[in-house]
């Protein structure tokens, strides 16, 4: 049975912790290498993580000062070693059958490309959406590769929206994708999360890498305008 790394960055995040790594735990595919990297968080996050650990000897816990979520991410691929690698935020979760069913579409594709669904903090069912397209979605999550693809990829450390630049990235290698509808992420609407406010000077740094990615131009082009359009859109 072919083993999936799954990753999870956690910093401060005691109120969805237990749900998320619950949520792990509970999938109906079993070959699972769970690393979570606790990124110097101050509440009571290690403790719920360690109960975990201690339950499940699939977790593997790393510790480190707060980084940032891209470097908790990168840290995390340092150490995995599955077969097929799958990113999950720590207030987020899945659906018992999520891992199990993106195996079973990935077929010869380097990647597939999920739906998801929106939560509300009361784990309430909102919006689905569903990829039509694939530069449709630049979050890693959502998403299951094959390890090869992106063994020489990282995400960019000291940003936010660093998942846009790992994508364009990504892409620019050329990657078999596979779209899927199902829609077993699901996503929470954390008012108190990083990207859901403006950070004017994290834009323009984004808008920096964008032009450095190794991304065709076409691409980087494309992806500018749908961020202008999304932050002009989501302005607060």
């Amino acid at each position: 049975m072919k083993t999936c790394s799954v990753i999870i960055p956690a910093y401060n995040a005691e109120q969805y912790i237990n749900q998320c790594i619950t949520s792990i735990r509970e999938q109906t595919y079993t070959a699972l290498q769970i690393i979570i990297v606790n990124d110097g968080s101050t509440d009571n996050t290690d403790n719920i993580i360690s109960q975990h650990a201690n339950q499940d000897n699939r977790i593997q816990v790393i510790t480190q000062n707060n980084k940032g979520q891209a470097n908790a991410r990168n840290t995390a691929l340092d150490y995995a070693n599955g077969n097929y690698i799958c990113f999950l935020d720590a207030d987020d979760m899945i659906q018992p059958k999520y891992i199990q069913t993106l195996i079973n579409e990935i077929g010869e594709s380097d990647i597939i490309q999920a739906g998801f669904t929106f939560i509300s903090q009361e784990n309430k069912q909102l919006q689905s959406k569903i990829p039509h397209f694939r530069y449709q979605f630049t979050a890693p999550w959502a998403r299951l590769y094959k390890r090869p693809i992106i063994a020489d990829i990282r995400f960019p450390d000291g940003m936010i929206y660093e998942d846009v630049v790992f994508s364009l990235n990504l892409w620019a290698k050329k990657p078999k994708i596979t779209l899927s509808s199902y829609c077993g992420y699901h996503y929470r609407l954390n008012p108190a999360s990083t990207t859901a406010h403006r950070h004017k000077e994290a834009e323009k740094r984004l808008y920096d890498n964008i032009k450095k990615s190794k991304a065709p131009l076409w691409l980087k082009i494309y992806t500018f305008l749908r961020l202008k359009c999304h932050f002009a859109l989501n302005k607060r």
